[in-house]
């Protein structure tokens, strides 16, 4: 209860000060491919490079050059297995030359793993059998370089590359937020398609 208190009132900070400032919400597609070694655990036997690729949406609400972002995606690991992961994210983003725009955001990765296998599911990220908040709680943060090109008046085309890192709410050792080198080589890359709604 005392989380969902400090939500909202978190909330009620952003959103009233909007009314002010220049806003903007943003929706779309996106196409990623998993760089990661093992996206679960060995257990599980995936799909070559099945697994690695994932369709998702994204939102993206601004207030002035101030961004909270929430990309989901779904990607096939086998017959019988989903993978379903959010990344909530917050950060900056600011125009460039009238025709670019650049996002640097971070934030938790809540994964939950859907199957129907008999084998055991497990593996680090993955959070089957936690609450949502909890899972929020003990996500590890993962930081996202967004560059759109301006393709309209409401829409953008653009890359984003996804990077992890072994900071959590739970811990909340701040040194961990720096991307180690090993980290870099397990980003995600994305393709996205966004629509400005207001």
């Amino acid at each position: 209860m005392k989380r969902i208190v400090i939500l909202v009132a978190v909330l009620m900070i952003l959103v009233f000060p909007a009314a002010a400032l220049k806003s903007s919400l943003e929706v779309g597609v996106n196409l990623s491919y998993n760089a990661a070694e093992d996206v679960v655990s060995e257990d599980v036997e995936s799909v070559p490079l099945l697994d690695r690729i994932a369709v998702g949406l994204e939102m993206r609400a601004n207030i002035s050059n101030f961004q909270i972002s929430l990309t989901g995606d779904i990607s096939i690991i086998d017959t019988q297995s989903i993978l379903f992961a959010g990344v909530f994210t917050a950060g900056f983003s600011v125009d460039m030359f009238k025709y670019f725009k650049l996002g640097i955001t971070t934030g938790p990765k809540v994964s939950y793993l859907y199957s129907d296998s008999a084998k055991s599911v497990s593996g680090e990220g993955i959070n089957n059998g936690e609450s949502f908040f909890d899972a929020l709680y003990k996500g590890y943060f993962h930081h996202r370089i967004m560059l759109d090109v301006l393709a309209g008046p409401v829409m953008s085309v653009g890359a984003a590359y996804t990077v992890p890192s072994t900071f959590s709410l739970a811990d909340a050792k701040f040194g961990n937020l720096l991307p180690k080198r090993e980290d870099l080589k397990e980003g995600q890359i994305a393709v996205c398609i966004t629509m400005r709604v207001f």
